[in-house]
């Protein structure tokens, strides 16, 4: 009498061999890149507080500087922007109010030299776009990081939520 075991074909045990290396290697791959120890993750998560407190500050020039030519920013009305009207927008504020609140990053490393960085923010002075979730691709030109493209996307409840 043959036992259970004998009887599975040769192909499904060794699909399933391969489908548990395969899972893996990719349980390996997403825990490296977001590995908040890993030097990649440190530095674009203080790249990406850095840039969003130039912002707040209304530093355009260092905005400008971080800036890829073509980057694309998708605000929170869905409307898009370049470069340049991007830094236009950018002004030193009549008061400094409490500063944002930044939590929940993820990165995501897609190839060598290009990264997605997202994450969660309160904005305690911006009433009508107080929560946001945010996603920046950054990309490393000339050996510097550059922030290509920009996604805000509001909470669902952050434009009727008025305290």
């Amino acid at each position: 009498m043959r036992s259970r075991c004998s009887m599975i074909p040769l192909w499904i045990w060794a699909a399933v061999l391969l489908s548990c290396a395969g899972q893996a290697a990719i349980a390996r791959e997403v825990t490296a890149q977001q590995s908040p120890t890993s030097s990649i993750w440190q530095e674009v998560i203080d790249l990406q507080k850095a840039f969003v407190n130039a912002q707040e500050r209304g530093d355009a020039e260092y905005v400008k500087n971080a800036l890829a030519d073509n980057f694309t920013e998708i605000g929170t009305n869905g409307d898009s922007s370049g470069k340049d009207e991007f830094v236009r927008d950018i002004h030193p504020p009549e008061r400094l109010g409490p500063p944002p609140i930044l939590y929940d990053f993820k990165v995501i490393e897609l190839d060598e030299g290009c990264v997605v960085v997202t994450y969660q923010a309160v904005f305690p002075d911006n009433r009508m776009e107080k929560y946001q979730h945010l996603s920046d691709t950054w990309v490393k030109q000339g050996g510097k990081w550059k922030l290509k493209f920009q996604q805000s996307t509001l909470n669902l409840w952050s434009a009727h939520d008025l305290d």
